[in-house]
């Protein structure tokens, strides 16, 4: 599953998965030459390529793009605390609440800041991981306990449980201390056996990261789980 749902990753749908994949091996080459470069104005240029990569909202989009320097100097402490700390639990807390910004969106910050370590969480990842049974000494459990609510009052869809206190810091929580770490567990094992993945823009395999695995997963359950 990992393996052929990673090669065919294809986001925005329907944008083909070489275009597809290329366009995040561009913003990631991007996103690390404005790291190695990192100023005020670079910090926020990263949130807001990633926020319009990641088909933000529009209004949470545009809070972003006309940022307060308070707010762009609020960034670029986080997007350097994500880059030179092997914890991101503070650089997180304080994207996740800035304006325009979620959960959500600061995660893909991380992915793209330090896509070695980190990876995004999402709806489809969370339901995903959430579905996922493990087999312990104790019996089966799930993978991953994130909290989800239903995002409007016909029950059509659901998202990540985020517009809360109470909810925002127990899913920050779930996402550092429980899915990074299985992530790369996962990333790690698939190396060692070894198993790669085909990326379809550099036409060549490639090792796993822990974004990967996440990429791998968001793209099969955008296809087939459930809202």
């Amino acid at each position: 599953l990992l393996v052929d749902w990673r090669n065919a990753y294809d986001w925005p749908a329907d944008t083909g998965k070489i275009k597809s994949q290329q366009t995040i091996i561009d913003l990631e080459a991007d996103v690390a030459e404005r790291m190695r470069k990192l100023n005020i104005d670079n910090a926020h240029t990263i949130v807001t390529k990633v926020s319009e990569w990641a088909g933000n909202n529009k209004r949470s989009h545009d809070a972003i793009v006309l940022a307060t320097p308070a707010t762009k100097n609020d960034m670029i402490k986080a997007i350097h605390s994500l880059g030179t700390t092997a914890d991101p639990a503070n650089a997180l807390d304080v994207l996740s609440n800035l304006p325009g910004l979620s959960l959500v969106i600061a995660s893909k910050v991380y992915r793209f800041c330090c896509p070695l370590l980190g990876a995004a969480v999402d709806r489809h990842a969370s339901y995903f991981f959430n579905s996922l049974d493990i087999v312990s000494p104790g019996g089966r459990v799930k993978a991953t306990h994130f909290r989800r609510e239903w995002q409007t009052g016909r029950h059509t869809t659901s998202r990540l449980a985020n517009f809360t206190p109470t909810f925002y810091v127990y899913n920050r929580r779930e996402f550092t201390t429980n899915y990074l770490p299985m992530l790369r567990s996962i990333a790690t094992s698939l190396n060692a056996l070894p198993v790669t993945y085909r990326c379809a823009a550099a036409g060549e395999q490639k090792q796993w990261r822990p974004t990967d695995v996440e990429m791998a997963v968001y793209f099969w359950s955008a296809c087939n789980g459930k809202r």
